[in-house]
């Protein structure tokens, strides 16, 4: 064990290997290739409205329009999304008259226990080339995984090659390897205003945000050590004064939507799970400011991002202090910037995390090959137009020849080792790590 944490920690500090300069597109972790999911997920749990009037195919629609991959959803949506490119997870967690009656009665029961007859709906459902797996249960927190769960994900597998039983919200981590669970799939926001952005989307930026990476880390260490691959929740709404209702000065802003879709890039996601789509929300209609901002981000995480960070574990995110709208500190678990260290020196409210290879990684060679750059700045909707486009610098230690910056549309532009990007608040990019060769990284 300590000679994993010095050999990380001397990779962090001073890489010189070069790398292959090959960069294979789609390539998942090894613990996913046994599943339907070869390209990163932009998914989305999907909430509908409670007279059951969005149950349409014009809904499906919507949600590929955003750009969304995969969607958790009732069983009874599967045949319009079979319209559509976008992919199910069918929800055990209710029955298919769910329309009929309030998604959240007291009435749904729990999905291992009590649940569905998994069977009944593959044969009803499953069928369909638009369902990849089953939602088997959720919300274990802190008590053990019911008996049955093992068995259920088993189910789930033999129904069909490649199909994954999706389990979200994960404590016991020993519990789910023993039980087959292969995604990290926890959630990343937090219910008060200072552990994320949350169902309270008040309070300072920089608090909401070190509250949102101090759940990525956890993420990221958990996915590492468990050999999960990490699809974290992330909140697609605010606080709300009722059902479906919005506050809309307390709704996500652009810059938090794209902060909360792009800095699980930085802590080693393979994909993320948008919470609570639901077009009875204003924010979430076509026209609304929530939907437009995350149908730009995913298409950027499905078209440019997703397709090369694919296979690819977080070693380590640095941080600097979160500037804006006060004075914060970097986010727990993060590392400083230094002389000697792979990132000497980066402007504040900015995180760059280190990706590295599945192979390199379960090696110990460790050698970055992208590194994820966001910025930090942030603010909710009714505040964010103060906030401006910034030239974002970092400058890399000497074994960075230059860098590679993958553009929104994919296009490749080159940089130095002290490199400036151009990015909106809470927006990133991709850089692709030019390494030096060891003679002159030794100069």
């Amino acid at each position: 064990m300590k000679t994993t944490i010095l050999v990380l920690a001397a990779v962090l500090a001073c890489s010189t290997a070069a790398f292959a300069q090959d960069d294979p597109f789609n390539v998942p972790l090894e613990c996913m290739k046994k599943y339907n999911f070869k390209e990163f997920v932009v998914g989305a749990w999907c909430f509908h409205n409670y007279l059951g009037t969005d149950y349409t195919e014009q809904y499906a629609k919507n949600m590929e329009a955003a750009n969304f991959s995969v969607v958790l959803e009732t069983a009874y949506m599967v045949p319009f999304y079979e319209k559509t490119k976008v992919k199910v997870l069918v929800s055990t967690m209710v029955d298919d008259k769910l329309h009929e009656r309030d998604v959240w009665g007291e009435k749904r029961t729990h999905p291992v226990e009590v649940g569905l007859d998994i069977p009944y709906v593959q044969e009803k459902y499953g069928k369909s080339p638009a369902v990849v797996g089953y939602h088997v249960g959720s919300k274990y927190g802190k008590h053990p995984l019911p008996a049955k769960l093992a068995a259920k994900v088993k189910e789930v597998e033999d129904l069909k090659a490649g199909m994954m039983p999706y389990v979200a919200f994960i404590w016991d981590v020993p519990a789910h390897v023993k039980a087959g669970i292969t995604i990290m799939s926890d959630e990343c926001f937090g219910r008060i205003k200072h552990d994320g952005f949350g169902y309270d989307n008040k309070g300072w930026a920089h608090e909401k945000r070190a509250g949102y990476c101090k759940h990525l880390e956890f993420g990221r260490k958990v996915s590492n050590e468990a050999n999960f691959a990490f699809w974290p929740m992330i909140p697609a709404v605010g606080v709300s004064k009722g059902r479906g209702e919005e506050e809309q000065g307390n709704a996500h802003g652009a810059s938090e939507i794209r902060f909360q879709a792009l800095a699980p890039v930085a802590y080693g996601a393979q994909g993320v799970m948008w919470f609570g789509v639901s077009t009875a929300r204003k924010s979430w209609q076509p026209d609304g400011t929530s939907y437009k901002a995350a149908a730009e981000v995913n298409a950027m995480l499905k078209n440019a991002i997703g397709p090369r960070v694919l296979g690819h574990r977080s070693i380590g995110v640095y941080a600097t202090n979160q500037e804006t709208p006060v004075k914060g500190k970097a986010p727990a678990g993060s590392l400083p910037c230094g002389e000697g260290k792979l990132i000497e020196k980066m402007d504040e409210a900015a995180l760059a995390g280190v990706l590295v290879k599945e192979a390199d990684f379960k090696s110990g060679a460790n050698t970055p090959h992208y590194v994820m750059l966001v910025n930090c700045q942030t603010d909710v909707l009714t505040d964010e137009a103060k906030l401006a486009p910034r030239d974002l610098k970092v400058t890399f230690g000497p074994m960075v020849q230059g860098v590679e910056i993958i553009e929104p549309d994919g296009k490749i532009t080159k940089g130095a080792r002290q490199v400036s990007v151009n990015l909106r608040p809470g927006d990133g990019r991709l850089l692709k790590l030019i390494m030096a060769p060891a003679a002159a990284a030794a100069k």
